[in-house]
């Protein structure tokens, strides 16, 4: 009998070590599902809001701070994510990042909140939006039986701001009283070598814009703060672009705009504000068309996979911005952007107005497409998306202000125009050359031609593909920045 009732408590002993084995397994089962299920929510939330900061790239940093704020609460299981929660997070991994070539900062606290900065919210000004989310908790069933009350998850996502069909942000600007349609100087020459559209000499102000490198690994630049040598840097920034975000000045004022210089970035602010520079042909043909460029860099118009056309002794792009209409637009469009209009067998019409006959596919045509268009109020698409492939495609900030300072001066960006580089002017003593892609014209006189000048032509928004508009900012133009997830 004794031995029946040692028999009994043993089973017993092993029945409560069996429910606690049970009770364990369930608990791994059910609340590490819920803990896998709460990481799986967590990630969603850390990646909507990296991408909703990211979208946002023509706000200032602290809208792309709020954007992420607001993004990452909506989406984040709980629902829920405190002032207390951001203000504690930290996120130790990003020196990890930066020590491999990246430069996350974080953003400024919103006025009010206990901490002066977000350590878990940071902007790499190269073109990267981080978020680490704070430590969320699951309340665990079957765990407490082991001891486990609850268990942390946590989140992390990286958006990347890249350029529109990879034509970049280039150190040209245009004036406030520039319109669609317009072919436009974008480097002027000096008075007497000068050609229109570009009238020369404007108060010592050529149109070129002088930014220093921040640095960029998927552009390859380096960081480069004093913009010396002058030439070089420019030259780098025609071939692939600004290697940083710059944004619109929302106002125009003076006193309160952050200017494009490294220690604007450093302290985390984004440049809305851009400087001019007196040289003519610091970096110009060298960007544009000649080379060499440090580092490898090929000039613009020897980029891309577009037939060339051998201008004193460089292979240029020579298709022109016609070939990239549509045949068959999905709205109404000026009987002058009709592609089979642009068709060389067509006979030659004064497009221009000016009492001289243009031959089809020339600029005077296509700009009289534009002007007509504009003029018009058509609204539907022109142009193809192959159009981003071209290297003469791109984007050039216009001002808020409708005049050049006299020498280097500090102006304020308004929007972002879509533009075609369209021609460019050689010159040799006192004879002057101008190629445009396309167009008639042979160019292999020998001697030292130089290049001296560049016009573009000015594309409406509404005639561009989506994929190279975007969301306009609020001051109208086109967003040259577009976001994708990166990690």
């Amino acid at each position: 009998m004794l031995k029946h009732n040692s028999e009994k408590g043993a089973v017993a002993i092993l029945a409560s070590a069996a429910l606690i084995l049970v009770l364990g397994i369930a608990a791994f089962a059910i609340d590490l599902g819920l803990g896998f299920s709460e990481r799986r929510g967590d990630q969603t939330a850390a990646d909507v809001a990296a991408m909703a900061g990211a979208v946002e790239t023509l706000g200032s940093n602290a809208t792309i701070r709020d954007y992420i704020l607001d993004f990452a609460e909506r989406n984040v299981p709980s629902g829920s994510i405190t002032v207390e929660q951001w203000a504690s997070c930290t996120d130790p991994e990003r020196a990890t990042l930066n020590s491999s070539g990246h430069n996350f900062v974080p953003v400024a606290a919103p006025s009010g909140w206990p901490t002066s900065i977000i350590d878990c919210v940071s902007v790499d000004p190269a073109g990267y939006v981080r978020v680490n989310l704070p430590p969320q908790t699951v309340k665990t069933t079957f765990g407490r039986v082991l001891g486990v009350d609850e268990l942390s998850t946590g989140a992390d996502a990286i958006a990347r701001i890249t350029n529109r069909g990879g034509g970049g942000i280039l150190p040209f600007g245009i004036l406030a009283t520039a319109g669609d349609g317009q072919h436009v100087c974008l480097r002027d020459n000096s008075a007497g070598l000068a050609e229109p559209p570009c009238d020369g000499g404007d108060q010592g102000n050529f149109g070129g814009l002088e930014s220093p490198h921040y640095g960029n690994s998927e552009l390859g630049t380096t960081k480069n703060c004093t913009g010396s040598p002058k030439k070089d840097v420019i030259a780098v920034n025609i071939a692939v672009g600004l290697d940083h975000r710059v944004v619109p000045d929302p106002d125009g004022l003076s006193g309160n705009e952050i200017l494009d210089t490294c220690a604007q970035i450093d302290a985390g602010h984004t440049p809305d504000t851009l400087n001019t520079f007196q040289g003519i042909s610091n970096g110009l043909a060298e960007g544009v068309a000649t080379g060499p460029i440090p580092g490898g860099f090929k000039p613009r118009l020897q980029q891309g996979a577009n037939p060339k056309r051998a201008v004193f002794g460089y292979s240029l792009d020579d298709r022109p911005l016609w070939y990239y209409l549509l045949s068959s637009p999905s709205g109404a469009t000026p009987a002058s952007c009709a592609k089979s209009s642009f068709d060389n067998s067509n006979p030659d019409f004064d497009w221009d107005g000016d009492g001289t006959d243009d031959h089809p596919g020339s600029w005077q045509h296509m700009v009289a497409c534009l002007t007509d268009y504009v003029d018009g109020g058509y609204s539907a698409v022109l142009f193809d998306e192959s159009l981003a492939q071209s290297p003469r495609f791109a984007y050039v900030p216009q001002f808020w202000e409708s005049t050049w300072p006299s020498g280097n001066g500090w102006r304020h960006i308004l929007r972002y125009k879509a533009t075609w580089l369209q021609g460019t002017w050689w010159k040799k003593g006192g004879t002057t050359e101008v190629f445009y892609p396309g167009e008639p014209g042979t160019f292999n006189m020998g001697g030292n031609w130089q290049l001296r000048q560049l016009s573009g032509i000015l594309l409406p928004d509404a005639a561009l593909p989506e994929m190279l508009r975007g969301d306009p900012p609020t001051m109208g133009g086109v967003n040259p920045y577009t976001a994708e997830l990166y990690r």
